[in-house]
This record gives structure tokens, sequence and C-alpha cells, in this order.
């Protein structure tokens, strides 16, 4: 029986995991290759911590990349909604 979701196998900083979503495989696997050259990248900056330790940190460094990208996007939705308007008033 199909549940309508895809399921992979990756393999993150050494570790197998099996992923189960309605997200296509291709990107799944993308997402999982990120998280790993991210983690792998951490981890020689940090030199020999806990894969625990890499995994918060690499999170942490990934929630920041999240909330800098959200705030861009917050910054050019604005500008797009202030040109719009201007736009909008010279009609």
């Amino acid at each position: 029986m199909n549940d309508g979701k895809n399921k992979v196998k990756v393999k993150i900083y050494g570790e197998e995991y099996t992923i189960k979503s309605e997200l296509p495989v291709n990107y799944m696997k993308r997402l999982a290759e990120y998280v790993n050259t991210k983690m792998q990248e951490l981890s020689q900056v940090t030199g020999s911590i806990s894969k625990t330790r890499i995994a918060v940190l690499t999170a942490i460094n990934l929630s920041n990349e999240i909330y800098n990208l959200k705030r861009e996007v917050k910054k050019l939705n604005i500008k797009l909604e202030e040109k719009s308007k201007k736009t909008g008033d010279a009609k």
C-alpha cells in the first residue's frame, strides 16, 4: 500500500538515515547532501568534538541562514511594495 510518501536512504556525517516524505526523492537527497556538507565544514573548523555537538552547531548555523534569508525576503518584499505603490501612484 502506497501512502503517497517517498522513501530514500541518505548518509549524513557517516550515519545512514531513511527519510520518508511527500517531498521528491532528489530534493530530499539534495537536502541531506547540504546538511552533510555543512556538518563536514563545521567539523573541520571545530576539530574533534562529538557528533551530537556538530549536529547542534550545524542546526544553529542553518537556523541562522534561514533567519537571514527570511529577513532579506521581507526587506525585498517591502521594497517591491514601495515600488508597486509608486508605480500605481504614477498612473
